[in-house]
Order: C-alpha cells, then sequence, then structure tokens
C-alpha cells in the first residue's frame, strides 16, 4: 500500500498514475484547453469541472477540453462551486492543488497519490456526492462556446463557505416573470436536423445525478408577449390547463430557428427534482395565500412581485 507526495511539477506523476484500465473518476475544478494532454480519459470515465459561466468566461475552464471529453465518450458534468482536484482509478487516489491546464504546469503544484483503500473509496465517494451537477451536452457546449467568445476575463469568486460563485438555481431578485402555454408543433426537416445537431448523447448512471438540464424552448411569434431576456422566469402549462411545469431560467439569447419567417429557440435551465403540479391545485393554493386570480390559463408576464414570490412557493422555491 503505497503513498507519495509529487511537487512542485506534479503532472507527469498525475497523468502516468491515471493510465490504468477501469474507470477513472475526476473532479478538476478547471480546465485549459490543453487538458487531454495532461487528464488522458476514455470512455467510460466520469468528469467533473466548474464550467460555470463565470470560469468560462474568464477561460478557466475551456469548452474545447469540454468538447473533446464529450466526443471521446467521457460523461462531463459541470458544478459552478467545484474547487477540489480529485482522481480516482480502481486502486489509486490523488489529491492535491493542480488544475488541469498549462499555468498548472507551470505553477508551483503539489499532489498526494495513493493507494490506501479506504482514501481511494472516500475520495470515490466525494466525487459521486457532489452536488448542484448540471450535465454537459451539445446544448451546454453551445452556450459556453459562446461565452467564452465574449473574450472578457472577469473575477472568479472565492468558492466555499457562503460565498458561493451561483449559490441558488434562481435569479436573486426574480424580477421578469412568464407564464407561457406550451403549443404543440409539427417541426419541418430543417429544425429536426437543427434539433438533432444539439440532442444530447445518451449517458451512464455513474457519477453523481445530473440536478439541472439544458432545454429548448421555441416562440413562433417573439414579438408577441416581449423578448425574452437571459435571466428571466418561465413557467410552461400544457395546452389543456392541466400541468403548471416547474421554473425554468432562460439562460441564452434568442436563437433563431432556420427556414423559419420568425421562430426563436432559447436555452432553459430547469431543476430534474422538481415535478409539474396541477393548475387546479395551484390555484386553489394560491387562492388560500392571497391570490384568488393568479391567471394561471393565460399567457402574461407576471408583474406582482407578491404573485411572483407565491408562485415560487409552490415548489418551495
Amino acid at each position: 500500500m503505497g503513498i507519495t507526495f509529487h511537487g512542485p511539477s506534479p503532472w507527469p506523476h498525475i497523468t502516468r498514475a491515471i493510465r490504468t484500465r477501469g474507470p477513472r473518476h475526476g473532479a478538476i475544478a478547471y480546465l485549459g484547453e490543453d487538458a487531454p494532454t495532461l487528464l488522458p480519459l476514455r470512455a467510460g470515465d466520469v468528469l467533473v469541472v466548474n464550467a460555470s459561466r463565470a470560469a468560462v468566461r474568464a477561460h478557466a475552464t475551456s469548452p474545447a477540453a469540454l468538447a473533446h471529453y464529450v466526443d471521446a465518450g467521457v460523461r462531463v458534468l459541470s458544478s459552478p462551486n467545484l474547487h477540489a482536484n480529485v482522481i480516482v482509478t480502481d486502486r489509486r487516489a490523488v489529491i492535491g492543488s493542480a488544475n488541469a491546464s498549462h499555468s498548472s504546469t507551470i505553477a508551483d503544484e503539489a499532489v498526494v497519490i495513493t493507494e490506501d483503500p479506504d482514501i481511494v473509496a472516500a475520495v470515490r465517494k466525494f466525487i459521486d456526492g457532489i452536488e448542484e451537477i448540471t450535465e454537459v451536452d451539445q446544448v451546454f457546449l453551445d452556450n459556453a462556446t459562446a461565452i467564452w467568445q465574449i473574450g472578457r476575463a472577469v473575477p472568479l469568486p472565492g468558492i466555499g463557505g457562503r460565498n458561493r460563485a451561483e449559490p441558488d438555481f434562481l435569479p436573486t431578485p426574480v424580477t421578469r416573470m412568464f407564464l407561457w402555454h406550451i403549443t404543440d408543433y409539427q417541426p419541418g426537416a430543417a429544425e429536426e436536423h437543427e434539433r438533432a445537431a444539439h440532442t444530447s448523447r445518451h449517458r451512464t448512471s455513474a457519477g453523481p445525478a445530473a440536478t439541472y438540464q439544458l432545454e429548448w424552448f421555441r416562440i413562433d411569434t417573439p414579438g408577441g408577449r416581449g423578448q425574452l431576456q437571459r435571466g428571466d422566469v418561465l413557467l410552461q402549462v400544457t395546452a389543456d390547463n392541466e400541468w403548471l411545469y416547474p421554473p425554468a431560467v432562460v439562460d441564452s439569447d434568442p436563437i433563431a430557428i432556420p427556414h423559419t419567417r420568425r421562430a426563436v429557440a432559447y436555452q432553459l435551465r430547469t431543476r430534474m427534482d422538481l415535478e409539474p403540479i396541477a393548475v387546479t391545485d395551484a390555484e386553489v393554493w394560491l387562492a388560500d395565500v392571497g391570490h384568488p386570480n393568479p391567471r394561471l390559463r393565460t399567457d402574461h408576464r407576471i408583474v406582482s412581485a407578491s404573485l411572483r414570490a407565491a408562485v415560487l412557493r409552490l415548489w418551495n422555491l
């Protein structure tokens, strides 16, 4: 049962230590564009990174590196609160300060590599237990690439304690909320191609469970009720007024749909642990707390701050 310390240039030792059979699980906060050379992962491996908007805009995590791993069949997940750097194989654990980036190779870094089975098990448990997780799929990559191309570095907030990079799913405060009925439509060939190009691959159940996902939302007449903006909160209602879906947050600018006159799509960030609520049940509860006419059966912008707060409380948000 070996344990070794490596510094100040540990990356050759890390790369060698993880070249083993069997799945590797890693939690590496930031990835440079050269991460795949330092951290050679393959199909079946799991990688948790910090690919938050702040990290991507600061060029701390590269969408190109994320895309390389996704294309290789690695299950890639993003957690905005991640600041750890650990890797685990079937019999080794790597614990240290090194991000997978060129800057890490020229900095004074340090890691411990151990074969202690208790530590190996503890590191794997830590990685599988990371919370606030979003699956990195093609929709996520498109959004990250757009953020990266802004090209303006921003400070990375300290992570941990109460000062977290993205402390909640919803913007604070919620000032723009819309209720919108889901419209059934038959997509044409061009749109089917566009949607297929952004369809996420099937993922295994290995690694932490994704808490968030990105979805597409189409609007055929975007000017009808005003333009949606990043950070807007959207509640969707089924066309038969039976179900009210949990809040989603607009996470992109409008994306024109090819070969349509005005239709656009948005990326919505949704929480996978929230369930739809029957519209009738929601109306009864809202009436009980002082909102007898919440207009859940009509598309509109919810202007009342108290009604916005009451609607969010339907899901304890």
